[in-house]
């Protein structure tokens, strides 16, 4: 009860008060004179109040309209509101009668909402995006209110089915049930990732402020390669990521050590660090250990972005993407992989044998093919050729190391020695072995014994057809007759200048025989005259007596 005011006599306040106190007994006794004093029938929510007495329930005697202060004595939940500068009648900041009109019947809306006028952003809570196409009791269910009070107090008065009281901002109070997300994001709003727009398009979400920033390479991977979509609900948080090894299957099969980040980084798979690599890199934990020579290979001589190095001894090709890596994949499945194969036998673009019978990764040269497997091939190294460089032999400046298999199966001196012969093609039908040996080609080892006159002066001719020096003066006469194996030169004893068509007597037996065979030039080049030669005194002596 609120107290009542005590007034004086012969006082303005008197008259008021018996006025009042008149017109209320005029209406106890008259209830048509009663409608004079009341505009009419109280709304349905007011009707407790209907009837004289309880006027100044709402109004102020000696004031016009209503008393705001006295609206809100009852209406404490908006008071509430006010008073902590929330909602809608906080911020419009008018009298309730300029709004809620009464005694205009009881089936007159106090309220009078016009939904499609009503600017939500007064109520603290402005409708964006899709919000705004939502229909008010979509939003204000009693179902929906989340503020106990509100709850507790329109329930005893049985309007809570009328309300926009009691509603939180928060996306759970209407979403709760729609929640894609299970229990992952229970600690924080919807709102940090979401807005009003397209639910599945979580504009407001930045990776950076997650506990795993996306960098490099990371950031261009579809959200679902991390966050299966095919699970209910999609895993967002927790998702391992403590290690690479969590998302990234290990391409290493556990040969490195240390941790991935110690090479590689997310700006690419194949984006290495040199300095993070010089020292520390095992390459024996890789399926090609480096040893001997290799091991003191520059890593860019066999790994170097882009194309691929190609030398006129090194062809490489790399592994199908990796091409662009800071140190991209050779394919290293055998020597010559890497190596230009000198000796491809000519057409085949085949090997003829393995690097190794010859070669080791301590050093490329010099070959480990030495005279003792020499001797065990096709050709033996004897005399001067056991002494004679491998390079002396098998080495051809413009075919480089070709002469290895061109040669290869060959054992007769012509393979190797046919541009040095003396012979031309003299003795094309004979083997050098059968004059020459290896420990000195000026070392004749062909025997002329037993060589002598008769069907041997044709033997003669058959090796020395070049050596002629008669130039074709005596085709009759075998070698033999004038000379012997032992030399060419001196005549042999054996020739008789007698049984020649010019004996020697007297003093020309002491004449040289150069005073009367000269040298002459013929066809084949100098040679000396010995037939036909005059033999007359005037021949040799001149004059004419």
């Amino acid at each position: 009860m609120r107290p009542r005011r005590e007034v004086g006599r012969g006082g303005r306040g008197t008259g008021v008060v018996l006025l009042l106190l008149t017109g209320l007994a005029c209406v106890a006794t008259a209830p048509a004179a009663a409608q004079i004093l009341s505009p009419g029938k109280l709304a349905a929510p007011h009707a407790e109040l209907e009837g004289i007495r309880n006027c100044t329930a709402c109004h102020e005697l000696g004031k016009r309209g209503t008393s705001p202060d006295r609206c809100l004595s009852c209406h404490a939940l908006i008071e509430t509101r006010i008073a902590a500068d929330r909602g809608y009648h906080a911020s419009i900041q008018r009298d309730c009668a300029d709004c809620h009109q009464e005694h205009l019947g009881p089936d007159f809306d106090l309220r009078r909402l016009d939904e499609a006028a009503f600017q939500h952003g007064e109520t603290g809570y402005a409708l964006e995006l899709s919000h705004g196409d939502v229909a008010c009791r979509e939003c204000h269910r009693a179902e929906l209110i989340a503020d106990p009070v509100v709850v507790r107090t329109l329930t005893e008065h049985g309007a809570l089915g009328r309300t926009f009281l009691g509603l939180d901002q928060g996306c759970a109070t209407c979403h709760a049930d729609s929640d894609p997300h299970g229990d992952q994001f229970r600690d924080r709003s919807c709102a940090d990732c979401h807005d009003a727009g397209t639910w599945t398009d979580p504009t407001a979400f930045a990776h950076e402020r997650a506990r795993f920033r996306l960098e490099g390479l990371h950031a261009r991977v579809e959200c679902a390669a991390c966050h299966a979509e095919d699970r209910d609900p999609v895993p967002y948080r927790p998702v391992a990521f403590g290690s690479c090894a969590d998302c990234h299957a290990d391409p290493h099969a556990g040969r490195m050590s240390g941790a991935c980040a110690s090479c590689h980084s997310p700006t690419g798979w194949g984006a290495l660090s040199s300095a993070s690599l010089d020292g520390r890199f095992d390459h024996g934990r890789t399926a090609f250990p480096l040893v001997g020579a290799h091991a003191a290979a520059d890593c860019v001589a066999c790994h170097r972005p882009g194309r691929p190095p190609a030398t006129e001894l090194i062809r490489m090709r790399y592994l199908p993407g990796s091409a662009g890596a800071t140190y991209p994949k050779p394919v290293a499945t055998s020597c010559g992989s890497c190596h230009v194969d000198r000796h491809a036998l000519p057409g085949s673009g085949d090997r003829w044998t393995a690097c190794a019978t010859c070669h080791t990764e301590a050093r490329w040269a010099p070959s480990a093919y030495g005279v003792e497997r020499h001797a065990a091939s096709a050709l033996p190294l004897t005399g001067a050729h056991a002494v004679t460089p491998c390079w002396a032999c098998h080495l051809d400046p413009e075919r480089g190391h070709d002469r290895f298999t061109l040669g290869l199966g060959a054992t007769d001196c012509a393979s190797c020695h046919a541009l040095e012969s003396p012979h031309d093609d003299l003795y094309a039908d004979r083997a050098c072995e059968v004059c020459h040996v290896t420990d000195a080609f000026d070392i004749v080892a062909f025997d002329h014994a037993g060589v002598d006159g008769g069907a041997q002066d044709t033997t003669c001719a058959s090796c020395h057809r070049s050596e002629d020096p008669h130039s074709g003066e005596f085709p009759e006469l075998g070698c033999a007759a004038c000379h012997g194996t032992q030399a060419f030169v001196p005549v042999d004893a054996r020739f008789d200048h007698g049984r020649s068509a010019f004996a020697l007597d007297g003093a020309h037996r002491e004449v040289p025989c150069a005073s009367c065979h000269v040298t002459e030039q013929g066809e084949r080049g100098p040679f000396t005259r010995y037939r036909p030669v005059g033999t007359d005194c005037v021949d040799c002596h001149g004059g004419g007596s």
